[in-house]
């Protein structure tokens, strides 16, 4: 008997550590209370996850997988073609024309000037206001153009376009101390202190195992860059998994920038610049690849039987291109298993589908539809896509971006990141 307990429990340690806790030792919830995890990943590619997973280097996404559904998305109909725009796209199920974020900024037509948009510019509901307005929880962490933060049945940490320590301007976001109205309800900005305090005494410490620790003492620009954008996901990381376990919304989205931006800055098209570039710095997109797997394994292990959990990006990037082998994998209840889709998914049939998957009707004027190849021949036997019109336009929504005394800074930046010309 004590042999047979011994192989039981070296068994259970096996189990947790190749991450099948939550699948197996969870309770299910009662019928009814499905909840969506929706782990956004800017730039993540099909060829090489697929190829890490190949190499056995990304267990959490391989199980994902393989108990999931999982295709292509299609960008290209979005013609604003900048991450903005696609992740605008994403939450309200329309594209840009509809939804009014078409870019990183913003140019009065009276006076030329341009300044970044705001989420008081997005002239759609997105899903965070539709859940809402039906009574539905939410948690939006880090998700592009939210700020200033916006009032919701639950809490969302926006991301806001700031300056690294004052200096160096960023444009996809992140939080930082003493910026107002980047946090709903604002009592959370509290509670957030300790999350952003422990990312700041050690993010540089974790970023050795992305980049050679001799390279990141040089204080190079792509250094920099790197540092920040680090720096944002691991705080997202840390905020998105405290918030989550102590509130547990019923829909949750968190938003990862760094593979796209490491992408861009460390691969190359030309061979030979590729291999010295990996040969200063080390290999840091596959290892930011191997970082992502272990921040999608912290939330993933954190969901219950009845979540249905979402990966996906808003186009793939490769050798420091965009390309359009973004990844959306999906797994959970009502959703078929260990099946891989030719056809691809657009960026407008996301937001219909979990609709349509948490009992909630499609709008009319939504750009795409529900995306029924990923879903059980059961469920769509028993459930009819229902319609409505419109959930209707934002009511606060106008062409005046909010100011801020950063604004000239992240125009700078982006002009020199050839964003804007």
């Amino acid at each position: 008997m004590p042999g047979l307990i011994k192989k039981i429990v070296v068994c259970l340690i096996a189990l947790i550590s190749a991450g099948y806790v939550y699948y197996f030792f969870i309770p299910k919830v009662p019928e009814g209370n499905l909840k969506i995890m929706f782990i956004g990943i800017d730039g993540l590619d099909w060829e090489m996850l697929t190829s890490l997973i190949e190499q056995g280097k990304l267990p959490y996404f391989r199980k994902l997988i393989k108990k999931g559904a999982s295709v292509k998305i299609n960008s290209r109909d979005e013609k604003a073609g900048l991450s903005s725009a696609y992740w605008t796209t994403i939450a309200t199920g329309q594209y840009s024309e509809k939804h009014g974020i078409n870019g990183f900024v913003f140019t009065d037509p009276q006076t030329g000037e341009q300044a970044p948009f705001t989420s008081n510019m997005r002239r759609s509901k997105a899903f965070w206001n539709i859940f809402s307005e039906r009574g539905i929880s939410v948690g939006v962490t880090g998700w592009y153009v939210t700020y200033p933060a916006e009032k919701v049945n639950g809490f969302m940490i926006s991301s806001y376009y700031t300056l690294r320590d004052k200096k160096q301007p960023t444009w996809k976001g992140t939080i930082f101390k003493g910026v107002q109205d980047m946090v709903y309800p604002p009592t959370l900005i509290d509670k957030l202190n300790k999350p952003m305090q422990k990312v700041e005494d050690i993010y540089r410490r974790d970023l050795k195992d992305i980049v050679r620790p001799q390279a990141l003492k040089t204080g190079m620009d792509i250094i920099v860059d790197t540092e920040w954008a680090f720096k944002a996901d691991e705080i997202y990381n840390e905020i998105g998994i405290d918030l989550y376990k102590e509130i547990r919304p019923q829909v949750f989205a968190v938003y990862f920038n760094g593979i796209d931006v490491v992408g861009h800055r460390f691969t190359s098209i030309n061979r030979k610049k590729q291999k010295y570039t990996i040969g200063i710095f080390g290999d840091v997109l596959r290892n930011y690849y191997l970082y992502m797997n272990k921040v999608v394994g912290s939330f993933i292990n954190l969901a219950d039987r009845n979540t249905i959990i979402i990966i996906a990006a808003d186009h793939g990037l490769m050798r420091s291109e965009h390309t359009n082998n973004g990844v959306f994998i999906i797994c959970g209840p009502h959703i078929k298993k260990n099946i891989a889709l030719k056809k691809s998914i657009n960026l407008t049939d996301i937001l219909p589908t979990i609709l349509y998957l948490s009992g909630l009707p499609v709008a009319k004027d939504m750009d795409g539809q529900v995306f029924k190849k990923v879903i059980s021949e059961e469920y769509l036997d028993t459930n009819e896509v229902m319609y409505i019109d419109s959930y209707g336009k934002r009511e606060i929504a106008n062409n005046a971006t909010i100011r801020s005394e950063f604004d000239d800074k992240i125009l700078e930046r982006l002009k020199s990141l050839r964003y804007l010309n």
